[in-house]
């Protein structure tokens, strides 16, 4: 379902079930099935050229801008989140406030399918991100990450001595 504010480029596939709101996607992105991507008529949500997106995930970028290079390749039920919250707990929300941080993924990026990027993130070019991974903090460039919490397992291109 297309609802409003939607920019694409050349040879854009989104598929039919999938829904998409206040979005700017480059050339020959690729939208998988009952996914959705959203951003904010303030903050639309950015997705660079040739990124394929899988089927069943959710790019939510209304509270804080959300941008995802060229080239990418986002799983099928990842989740990557630009606001945490809301908690129905006084007690929790002192302990774990809500947050509405930007998020970016850098080009050439393969985020493995049900992984999670949370609020605050920022992802470098060149990353592997291990699928089922909760990805709470920075990753550099030209590495892999995964677990729960992900942290650096390897790099995908080699330190020079």
């Amino acid at each position: 379902m297309i609802h409003a504010n939607i920019i694409t480029g050349h040879g854009v596939q989104a598929d039919e079930s999938a829904s998409l709101n206040n979005v700017n996607l480059g050339d020959g992105v690729a939208i998988g099935q009952r996914s959705t991507l959203f951003g904010s008529p303030r903050w639309p949500l950015e997705v660079g050229a040739g990124t394929r997106i899988g089927k069943h995930s959710i790019l939510n970028g209304f509270a804080a801008p959300l941008r995802i290079g060229e080239r990418c390749s986002i799983g099928h039920f990842c989740h990557i989140i630009a606001d945490t919250g809301p908690t129905a707990s006084p007690p929790m929300l002192r302990l774990f406030p809500i947050r509405e941080q930007a998020i970016t993924i850098g080009s050439d990026c393969w985020i493995g399918s049900g992984s999670m990027v949370i609020a605050g993130v920022t992802i470098g070019e060149g990353v592997v991100v291990q699928p089922k991974s909760f990805v709470n903090s920075d990753l550099p460039p030209n590495c892999v990450a995964g677990g729960c919490p992900a942290r650096i397992l390897g790099r995908t291109i080699p330190e020079e001595d």
